[in-house]
């Protein structure tokens, strides 16, 4: 397993280009989900990322926050990699995750979705870190 790192300014057009994907193939089972995750020591958060992710998951870092793109999950896997993350750390990750297209049918959507998830639990704006 290697999650692949890319630089946060290609994590919108990632994004895009990840629907763009799905909705070509119009697969109704395929899922891609965006887990947003914060820890104070991000270091050790994105060399664990790095060894627990596998090469198709593409991670995205802007300072102690990080957006994790996984083809081909849906809620519950993104639920899997948070307790294999739990397990690494020894104790909870605090993440938030959304899925398309259950949470939105464009990137636009899928993104104020997960704003609003990480509103809830973070008090956080995602719009002034993905600036």
């Amino acid at each position: 397993m290697a999650g692949q790192i890319f630089e946060f300014t290609d994590f919108r057009p990632f994004l895009r280009h990840e629907i763009g994907e799905m909705r070509r193939f119009q697969e109704e089972q395929r899922k891609i989900t965006v887990m947003f995750l914060r820890y104070h020591d991000a270091d050790h958060m994105l060399k664990t990322l790095k060894e627990s992710l596998r090469s198709c998951d593409v991670i995205f870092r802007k300072n102690d926050e990080f957006f994790v793109v996984m083809p081909a999950t849906d809620k519950e896997g993104s639920m899997h990699v948070a307790r294999v993350l739990e397990e690494r750390f020894g104790h909870n990750v605090v993440d938030v995750n959304a899925t398309w297209p259950e949470d939105g049918l464009s990137e636009g959507e899928l993104l104020g979705n997960l704003s609003q998830y990480i509103r809830a639990k973070f008090d956080l704006d995602l719009m002034e870190i993905i600036r």
